[in-house]
């Protein structure tokens, strides 16, 4: 029988991993996106060719198996720049909770996005920041593409 876990409880469970984390939480977030990248990576037939191929791979696997959100849209944008506009996110959820007792919320999505696009392309990529525009659980991962 199939279980699916409930908003509430995958926020809780985030906060309460990344709170016992403690001081080291910073490193376990990026080895976490990079680990779950890698679980992308070998779930694909072969990699991503190019951006186009980059951004329908991911896309797929956010609106599929690795659901975390109810909206996670990839773009590029042609200037050396992609995001990833994300609404409805479960983890934001949890960085609200650990927010609340003041500590710092963690997001491995943006790091997952960062070693993926990076291994995919074979570029250079920086996270250059987040934006919160809405509620908890809308945000825009924003990234910088070199070489």
């Amino acid at each position: 029988m199939s279980h699916d876990f409930s908003r509430e409880f995958f926020a809780a469970y985030h906060a309460a991993v990344f709170e016992a984390l403690g001081e080291d939480a910073p490193k376990y977030n990026a080895k976490i996106g990079i680990n779950l990248a890698n679980a992308w990576q070998k779930r694909l037939k072969e990699p991503p060719a190019d951006s186009a191929g980059f951004k329908e791979a991911i896309e797929a696997y956010m609106s599929g198996p690795f659901r975390f959100s109810d909206i996670a849209r990839f773009e590029f944008n042609g200037d050396g720049t992609a995001c990833l506009y994300v609404k409805g996110c479960d983890i934001c959820s949890g960085n609200e909770i650990l927010r609340n007792s003041g500590k710092k919320g963690s997001c491995p999505i943006s790091q997952m996005v960062k070693s993926a696009m990076g291994k995919a392309l074979k570029k250079k990529i920086e996270i250059t920041g987040s934006e919160k525009p809405g509620p908890v659980g809308e945000c825009y991962l924003r990234y910088k593409i070199s070489r």
